[in-house]
């Protein structure tokens, strides 16, 4: 790592699909688990391990070796849940926010039908 790059800031940010990720991951659990209190618990782990990446920005792991193409995606696990974020330019962009049983590849990369 450059000094620049470890001198720099980092910001992060989530899209609006990862916060209404959150806002389902909470009502899922909250109203059809009948279980709030677990809703907060889960919820908290998955903000504060998005927090960590602040300190840690490249500790996911990539997501490359698992597609055919090419992605800056990485990702990390809290709760059961993938945490997909990119690294860009000083910034940690969150993404989405997935159950790790759900074909994430094909909810991160819908194919298109003509």
């Amino acid at each position: 790592m450059k000094n620049s790059e470890r001198n720099s800031v980092l910001t992060l940010s989530l899209s609006a699909e990862a916060r209404r990720d959150l806002k389902s991951i909470q009502d899922y659990l909250a109203v059809e688990k009948e279980s709030p209190l677990t809703a907060l618990k889960v919820i908290e782990k998955i903000l504060d391990r998005i927090e960590s990446l602040l300190n840690l920005p490249d500790s996911g792991t990539l997501l490359s070796p698992k597609v055919d193409f090419s992605t800056t995606y990485r990702y990390v696990k809290a709760s059961g849940y993938l945490i997909f974020y990119r690294h860009e330019n000083n910034q940690i962009l969150v993404d989405r926010i997935i159950h790790g049983k759900r074909n994430y590849i094909t909810i991160l990369f819908p194919t298109s039908r003509d």
